[in-house]
């Protein structure tokens, strides 16, 4: 933990954090002096900026250089943010607008809340599909395709859908598909696998192939648990300073294409209703260590739950980011209820 600061250093590393955020280059003393109005003189804030090194709030990359925020000193500037900025109401009105007007289906809403979020924090962005540790079946929808073959279509409660090719063995219309699918949605809905595994139903023998097909398609569903998410923002985290060049581009292409990302997400995130904000060396796998990342989780208990997250460097604007992850997963979270009532 941090020791405790007088008002005028935490000021003053305040002041650091925002310079250099803004800047991406060293803080140095006179610059502090010469730009904000702090009330002292240039020697106290010289003095001042040495005990916040030898506290570790901040580093030097050179003995003559100016200042860098270490992530102990970003942390305390966000433990201590007083307000966290209020998004413009044009974007607000806009993303809500586009999201009304979107397809009504997850993968939309999930590829929009990653593009708008990288856009507003200029870094990248991941959303995970909402998901419970099984999914549940909310309808099946049986359309003839040809007179031999017809298509399965699976609507899951997280709002997917998930289509499979039936080959039909004696010919069947329009009516008769929908007549099974109608049977087996009003016996079978709001079950997991399991416990449709687990029900004892009276079906005709084409009702079992189907209900084996739907079984087959659910298991694979959970057995994806990770792989359903979407990851928007490369260019803008190559952008940044620290990544845009060499080695450190490479890398951190490969952390953005890394299949374990969602996963390490998932891992991160808060219980439902609270954000998470991991710096830098805070994160639980080495990959993620250059990086900071704000996370918090979507949806609905019982129902289903996603996580929203921004990803940058640890120099990144951490009120607007908090307010940008807070704002799309509460406009995800009022669509998805209202989906489901």
């Amino acid at each position: 933990m941090w020791q405790m600061l007088t008002e005028r250093k935490s000021e003053l590393l305040k002041t650091l954090v925002e310079e250099y955020v803004g800047s991406a280059v060293p803080v140095s003393s006179e610059s502090v002096t010469r730009k904000h109005s702090l009330g002292v003189s240039s020697a106290t804030v010289r003095n001042d900026m040495a005990d916040l090194e030898d506290h570790g709030y901040i580093s030097r990359p050179h003995h003559s250089s100016g200042a860098v925020p270490s992530d102990k000193g970003y942390r305390f500037y966000v433990e201590t943010l007083s307000k966290v900025e209020e998004l413009p109401m044009e974007f607000q009105y806009t993303l809500r607008y586009q999201f009304a007007n979107a397809e009504r289906d997850i993968e939309a809403w999930t590829q929009l809340a990653a593009t708008a979020l990288s856009h507003l924090v200029n870094n990248a962005a991941i959303v995970t599909y909402p998901r419970e540790p099984e999914s549940r079946l909310m309808r099946i929808n049986l359309v003839q395709v040809q007179e031999s073959l017809a298509f399965l279509i699976l609507v899951l409660q997280e709002v997917k859908l998930r289509k499979l090719l039936l080959p039909l063995n004696e010919p069947l219309s329009n009516d008769d598909l929908q007549a099974v699918a109608n049977r087996l949605s009003a016996s079978l809905s709001g079950l997991s696998r399991q416990q449709i595994m687990a029900k004892t139903v009276d079906v005709s023998p084409f009702e079992r192939i189907v209900t084996d097909m739907v079984l087959d398609m659910m298991e694979a569903e959970d057995s994806a648990l990770y792989r359903d998410h979407y990851v928007e923002g490369l260019r803008q985290l190559l952008n940044q300073p620290e990544f845009s060049q060499g080695e450190k581009a490479r890398e951190m292409v490969e952390v953005l294409e890394d299949k374990d990302l969602p996963k390490v997400v998932l891992a991160e995130a808060p219980e439902w209703g609270h954000m998470k904000v991991i710096i830098g060396e805070e994160n639980r796998v080495d990959f993620l260590h250059p990086l900071s990342m704000v996370v918090c989780q979507y949806g609905l208990p019982g129902v289903g739950l996603g996580s929203i997250s921004a990803i940058g460097p640890t120099r990144m604007e951490y009120s607007r980011t908090i307010a940008g992850v807070r704002f799309i997963s509460s406009l995800m979270t009022d669509l998805l209820a209202q989906v489901h009532g």
